[in-house]
């Protein structure tokens, strides 16, 4: 019976993983149709970098997600570390120390969501919301409206260097994928998000270390935040405090589309992947057509409106007939 509760489940993912696969190849033939410059392997190249930091940031919002919360905050806390990490940089620190103060600092902001979370028990999204303010708010008291460009060659070779005719952004994130998708399936770890997602008083009788595990993933997150921040900055040799604005829309949209329940308990590391990838070939076929940015942001809210929706039809939380009964008439 086990064995066939989780062959099932497993064929669900394949076959969701494939669907989405799909989506995206006739999506490509599409675009490439429309515009012929857009089925060129330069582009197809941008594509895959410019996702390379939203895929990194995703994989940590799957985790988040699937324990049943939430993170507003991850665009602001990269906004904050990558001005504090490269103004350090910039005087005179030796680059590496100047990391990993960023990943310190990611890590600790992290730190901080998952305790006022766990043991003051605010909800993760009144958590992460004031959070995403208090911390937008240090960004923009830190360095105003200051750009800060100018990073060492061994800095900008992480966004803009190039291994074997492959962008060492893709690379990174790919890699980073990889890595993701051992910790979600093949560890305890990734067994405890999952749990706790699915039943949390369940996981805590059954002996999981329930707030530990929740202050963790969003430690985990910030961590992630400060990774892909480094390869944001390093691609573009730049950042100020509004760097990252909206980014959390992109984040959580990428990991919805790929499956994710929105309701914790089930997730997908390679769903996770193939939205990312998908947001980022529309923004790209978007940008070629030359549609304006304003009008690109109005077409994510749409898209982040229907994954949600789509979520919800999928989990059984709706559904088109419950909409015409009325539960009050007796």
């Amino acid at each position: 019976m086990g064995k066939n509760v989780i062959g099932h489940a497993d064929r669900k993912w394949i076959f969701q993983g494939m669907g989405l696969t799909i989506v995206i190849i006739v999506l490509a033939l599409l675009f490439s149709l429309i515009n012929p410059r857009f089925a060129t392997l330069s582009n197809f190249l941008t594509i895959l970098t410019q996702a390379s930091y939203y895929i990194i940031l995703a994989v940590g919002m799957t985790f988040v997600i699937t324990s049943a919360g939430i993170d507003l905050s991850v665009g602001s806390i990269l906004a904050l570390i990558t001005v504090i990490g490269f103004e350090l940089i910039k005087g005179g620190m030796h680059p590496l120390l100047g990391v990993l103060i960023m990943f310190f600092l990611g890590g600790f902001i992290g730190s901080i969501s998952g305790l006022l979370i766990t043991l003051v028990k605010i909800p993760p999204f009144i958590t992460t919301l004031g959070m995403m303010a208090t911390v937008r708010g240090l960004a923009l008291v830190h360095s105003a409206g200051k750009m800060h460009y100018g990073l060492p060659e061994s800095i900008t070779w992480f966004g803009q260097g190039i291994v074997f005719g492959i962008p060492v952004p893709v690379i990174i994130s790919l890699i980073f994928v990889i890595f993701g998708a051992w910790l979600f399936n093949m560890t305890k770890f990734g067994l405890h998000v999952k749990a706790i997602g699915g039943n949390r008083e369940a996981a805590r009788l059954a002996g999981v270390p329930v707030n530990l595990i929740e202050v963790l993933v969003y430690c985990f997150m910030g961590l992630i935040v400060a990774l892909g921040g480094l390869i944001m900055i390093a691609r573009i040799d730049s950042t100020q405090a509004t760097i990252g604005t909206t980014m959390e829309i992109h984040v959580i949209a990428a990991v919805i589309i790929g499956g994710t329940s929105l309701f914790g308990g089930r997730g997908s590391i390679y769903g996770t992947l193939i939205g990312a990838i998908l947001l980022s070939m529309m923004t790209n076929a978007l940008v070629i057509a030359g549609v304006d940015y304003f009008w690109q942001l109005f077409i994510m809210g749409l898209i982040v409106l229907i994954a949600v929706a789509v979520n919800n039809f999928r989990e059984g939380k709706i559904s088109i007939s419950s909409f015409f009964q009325n539960k009050n008439i007796p």
